[in-house]
């Protein structure tokens, strides 16, 4: 950025007179680049792209904290379906246990897993010399080997393979649940995209809608300086009174302060679509010219809540939602059957860490709860009465989807007929004005009169940006309950000229 001469330090000591040249040639250089302006772009280079709706809507896709959370769930949904499935295959475990005992019966199962039992582990020897020194009572002693064996140690290394044969639809039944969930994410992220399309749409056009009340401000503040610069002519001719001057002068600061508000709603409009689109703070926004229209359905409102029905993905991620209540139903019922399953085991056992004395194990498990006095019943009331809460929930928003359509078409259709009655209204009020103007320029009429007509023209000025506005918000209601919200239906018109 330049430099200030002003923010140079001053230079404390006298350069050596041998180096007095170069310190010389290179603050000469220093300033002559400091001063040399950026180069121009180039002519026909490309400048920096208007922002459409649609590019909008690509930025917010990225960075959308609501779209965030729709990926993660749809994530997660797979994630718990590759979790079933896993449980429907083979699982191989490897374990290693290093353990010591003196407990005797732990020391001669460890020493039987070694296969390092002996007679002399049960008293063989100490039996034997009883025996030989004619000790008959030593068959009532208690052989020491056996009951005080000492502290033994045992490492096994184990490796166990676990085979689901049968468990009564208990895998699959997550399976297809999770499944469900899945497609119910899914759905419900396509209906978060079109979601934050209307939101897109909203701040966007909410962008254009504040610059034109900018516009309308700017044309009160026009109309108020040449009633301030009429009136005091007409003053200085003796026509009008100096009142007239005066509410002149009130109603021109008026003007300016309905521009400040209106920029003030501009610059809050302005910031809401930066944070939409993750742009930084203060960050220019030019938005590509044309004004936002919304393809607008012609079928008939009985036709398009049919339509509704079944394009809405909000809708069609409750019916995903009931089949998934409907799959933990099954798996609930898994708990009245029973539950076979295989298990392979080859496991190593020595005193030190090596793989001997190896043996092998074979099992079927068969598992079959006969009575359990009212568990599994409970468990299988709570998965059938969430079937009827998500029925329910499903009926109850298929119900207001219909309302919602009938709403939003009738709103798209009053908002079209507003326009134009406002359109009408504005030719109306400014030709109005200009009467008013002619005929207090001649003395016919009074300022009050003028100063009603002009009012009259503002509101209606105003009215009209606010009807475009809602026919825009009207139309994109409509896809939106039908689930046809997409960029290719929003478009940018040209901009017609307002009187």
């Amino acid at each position: 950025m330049p430099i200030e001469g002003d923010n140079v330090p001053p230079i404390r000591h006298r350069p050596k007179p041998r180096t007095a040249i170069l310190h010389t040639a290179a603050l000469a250089l220093g300033f002559a680049l400091f001063a040399t302006p950026p180069p121009a772009r180039a002519a026909g280079a490309p400048s920096p792209a208007a922002l459409t709706p649609q590019a909008a809507y690509r930025l917010a896709l990225a960075q959308t904290p609501a779209m965030m959370e729709a990926r993660a769930g749809v994530a997660q949904a797979r994630g718990a379906v590759r979790e079933a499935r896993g449980h429907l295959l083979p699982k191989l475990d490897l374990a290693f246990t290093a353990s010591g005992s003196d407990n005797p019966l732990n020391v001669f199962g460890m020493k039987l897993q070694q296969r390092r039992a002996t007679f002399n582990d049960f008293g063989a020897g100490s039996f034997l010399q009883g025996i030989q020194s004619g000790n008959s009572a030593v068959v009532f002693s208690a052989p020491a080997e056996l009951n005080q064996p000492g502290f033994y140690t045992n490492y096994q290394t184990k490796l166990q393979l676990s085979i689901p044969v049968y468990n009564g639809g208990l895998i699959w039944g997550g399976l297809r649940r999770a499944e469900a969930m899945v497609e119910a994410a899914r759905r419900g992220e396509r209906m978060a995209r079109q979601k934050l399309l209307f939101e897109v749409i909203r701040s966007y056009d909410g962008v254009r809608t504040a610059q034109a009340y900018v516009g309308v401000a700017q044309q009160a503040i026009a109309a108020a300086k040449s009633y301030v610069a009429l009136t005091a002519k007409l003053f200085d001719r003796g026509v009008v009174a100096k009142t007239d001057v005066l509410r002149a002068r009130v109603q021109l600061g008026d003007a300016r302060l309905g521009l400040a508000r209106a920029q003030k709603e501009l610059a809050l409009a302005e910031a809401g679509l930066r944070i939409l689109i993750g742009e930084a703070p203060g960050t220019p926004l030019k938005l590509a010219p044309g004004t936002v229209t919304v393809d607008l359905p012609q079928q008939p409102p009985a036709l398009l809540k049919r339509a509704a029905e079944t394009g809405n993905p909000g809708l069609r991620a409750l019916e995903a939602r009931v089949g998934a209540a409907r799959a933990a139903v099954r798996q609930a019922r898994a708990a009245y059957l029973p539950h076979f399953n295989l298990m392979l085991a080859r496991e190593w056992n020595d005193r030190t860490v090596a793989l001997s004395h190896p043996s092998y194990t074979v099992a079927g498990v068969l598992d079959w709860d006969v009575l359990d006095l009212g568990a599994r019943r409970g468990a299988l009331d709570q998965a059938q009465a969430k079937v009827i809460r998500r029925r329910a929930a499903l009926l109850e928003a298929r119900d207001k989807l219909r309302l919602q359509v009938e709403r939003a078409w009738q709103d798209a259709r009053l908002a079209a007929a507003r326009i134009a009655v406002k359109d009408a209204a504005v030719a109306a009020a400014a030709e109005t004005a200009r009467l008013e103007e002619l005929r207090y320029r001649q003395g016919v009429s009074t300022f009050t009169q003028l100063l009603s007509a002009q009012t009259e023209l503002d509101q209606a000025r105003a009215d009209r940006v606010a009807a475009r506005y809602r026919e825009v918000m009207a139309r994109a209601a409509l896809l939106l309950a039908l689930g046809r919200l997409t960029p290719a239906a929003v478009h940018l018109a040209s901009a017609r000229p307002q009187p």
